[in-house]
């Protein structure tokens, strides 16, 4: 079973090195807030059209995030093995277009290739972070079209807010398409809020 695990930025390869993007967070960080959300509008309470989100700061540890995630999609497992591979293809491609290129010596191939080899196993976690992620994105979408929730209200910060824009374009892209805003105001104990309008 694959797990997830931070390791950290987006790396971008090359044979000049191996460069940190740190503008580019793994998705391991957001995944934390995206179960908190899942785990919080699955209750049990009336339906309600506005939810806000109280946020606890308990994260899951990262072994019980795949039985979380398993309550929602039974087959979640199977997919993210099956995503899994295509990435693996991915890095694979690479090194194939890298050794096909005319422009480069012999050694700076080498070089690019030797980088590509050493942060498989980083990237390779990235990609599960990410499979895992956008999973959970997937049954976020699923529980507030089930639960016909019109407003999500979350704390303000840039987690959230990664968070809450990712969920946007997967109610706007998804099917059925909903129109889908993101809006940044104050709540009623004058503290900055994000809240997620859905029409």
């Amino acid at each position: 079973m694959l797990k997830v695990k931070y390791v950290g930025p987006r790396v971008e390869i090359s044979h000049h090195g191996i460069n940190y993007k740190k503008d580019k967070e793994d998705k391991y960080v957001y995944l934390m807030v995206a179960l908190e959300i899942l785990r919080d509008i699955d209750n049990d309470y009336e339906q309600q059209s506005a939810y806000v989100h109280c946020y606890k700061s308990h994260p899951l540890e990262e072994s019980e995030v795949h039985t979380v995630l398993k309550l929602y999609e039974e087959d979640v497992e199977t997919h993210v093995n099956s995503e899994y591979a295509r990435y693996e293809q991915k890095i694979k491609h690479e090194l194939a277009f890298v050794k096909g290129l005319s422009h480069l010596s012999d050694l700076e191939k080498e070089v690019w290739m030797k980088n590509i080899e050493m942060m498989k196993s980083y990237r390779l976690q990235r990609a599960v972070n990410k499979i895992y992620y956008e999973h959970c994105i997937t049954n976020i979408r699923k529980l507030i079209v089930h639960k016909k929730i019109k407003e999500l209200i979350t704390p303000f910060n840039k987690d959230f807010f990664h968070v809450i824009n990712s969920l946007k374009g997967k109610l706007i892209t998804g099917k059925p398409s909903l129109d889908a805003t993101v809006v940044e105001e104050m709540n009623r104990d004058n503290e900055m809020c994000i809240k997620l309008k859905i029409v």
